[in-house]
């Protein structure tokens, strides 16, 4: 069953990168990866790919000009300024990934 659901998602991913949404693969402190599909600039929401799910993230406006989406049932939080960005639990109160950046980031950085 599992083995059917990730084939599904490999389509799925497949599929929205053809079809022009734009996939950024990230890399954060201690080797964690995840991959975030949409515009955080323009997007209403995005889909954040996390420790083996898919999390449909919804905007949330913030006075200071960084991107905020969240995922209220989880109570996942991702924050994104130019520089980098993190993945907050809100349940937990904690951060779960932190200091993810793009490979363009990461050489804007050096």
């Amino acid at each position: 069953m599992r083995s059917s659901i990730l084939n599904a998602v490999i389509v799925l991913l497949s599929l929205m990168t053809s079809a022009g949404a734009m996939a950024l693969e990230m890399t954060c402190e201690a080797g964690k990866r995840m991959a975030v599909f949409g515009d955080q600039n323009t997007d209403s929401m995005i889909e954040l790919h996390w420790d083996g799910d898919a999390y449909q993230m919804q905007r949330v406006p913030t006075t200071t000009g960084a991107n905020r989406f969240e995922h209220r049932v989880s109570g996942l939080v991702w924050i994104s300024i130019p520089a980098k960005a993190m993945l907050l639990d809100r349940k937990l109160g904690a951060a779960v990934a932190n200091e993810c950046r793009t490979v363009a980031m990461q050489r804007q950085r050096r």
